[in-house]
């Protein structure tokens, strides 16, 4: 039993002689590539695609190893999809190629786009429920579905029927005059077909209420064409994001030519011949 210890111990001996003789004669770099996170604490600290590795022999050309390159160009459709993406949600063509950040400015812009319109929409048809009460209750107006041109007149004349300044009927009787000059019956005509009755006929029972009137329709439709503006916003932030999708595509495509997956992080470590050595950390920007 304790020749066979011997016999071990020996071998073991051996072998680790031969081992440091070889190391001896081994040259001064060595060319090894090693995992990061094989053997280091720093792989804690970056992605797993870091890579530890000694200088290159002199003569020997190596190729930067990028973090996360892709495997290739994204194909068309994909560029193609992203696009669409963009034109439908301003956004989700960045999402879709993984610009994060981008995406949730683009998200945030349509939200804002959008709340505006709504905003102004409800404000203008709050707005404009407000100056036909007006008329109803201050000018004897019996309807509520008239065109805005209907609207208008009760807001620039004073009342629709009789004669004098203010009066609507004046003003189409001067009209007539001037299309029919010589025929009182076509002047008649004229005035009976334009001139509202009934429900239609107003007639306001103080100037003050008269401007109120005309201000709040005003407010009504200053807030219905701030509505409109928000379809030119909206258009506007479609078409900012298609250039943004790309440049994201373009830059990709450069990243991928160069080799270089940006930002990135790589850790070169090296040895000499009495064993001590040194770990250089490098980060691309």
């Amino acid at each position: 039993m304790a020749s066979s210890s011997r016999s071990a111990f020996k071998a073991a001996v051996f072998a680790l002689g031969l081992t440091a003789a070889v190391s001896a004669a081994a040259p001064a770099r060595a060319a090894l590539v090693v995992e990061a996170d094989a053997w280091s604490p720093l792989s804690a600290l970056y992605d797993g695609g870091l890579r530890l590795a000694q200088d290159p022999e002199p003569g020997q050309t190596t190729t930067p190893r990028p973090n996360a390159a892709p495997a290739g160009e994204p194909p068309r459709q994909a560029r193609k999809r992203a696009l669409l993406y963009s034109l439908l949600v301003p956004g989700m063509g960045e999402l879709s190629m993984g610009a994060k950040g981008r995406a949730v400015g683009f998200f945030t812009g349509e939200g804002l786009i959008w709340s505006n319109f709504i905003y102004w929409k409800v404000a203008g048809h709050l707005r404009k429920d407000n100056y036909i009460e007006q008329a109803m209750l201050n000018a004897g107006v019996g309807v509520t579905s008239e065109s805005d041109d209907y609207w208008r007149l009760v807001g620039q004349f004073e009342r629709s029927s009789g004669s004098g300044p203010g009066s609507y009927e004046e003003d189409l009787r001067r009209e007539a005059r001037d299309l029919y000059p010589r025929d009182p019956a076509a002047q008649d005509a004229f005035v009976a077909q334009k001139l509202p009755t009934g429900d239609r006929a107003w007639d306001w029972s103080s100037p003050d209420l008269q401007s109120s009137y005309t201000t709040t329709r005003e407010n009504s439709k200053r807030a219905f064409n701030r509505a409109q503006y928000s379809f030119a916003a909206a258009v506007l932030n479609r078409v900012l994001s298609v250039i943004d999708v790309q440049l994201l595509r373009r830059k990709a495509a450069k990243e991928l030519r160069s080799g270089w997956t940006r930002p990135d992080t790589r850790v070169y470590a090296d040895t000499d011949a009495d064993g001590y050595g040194r770990v250089v950390l490098e980060r691309r920007f």
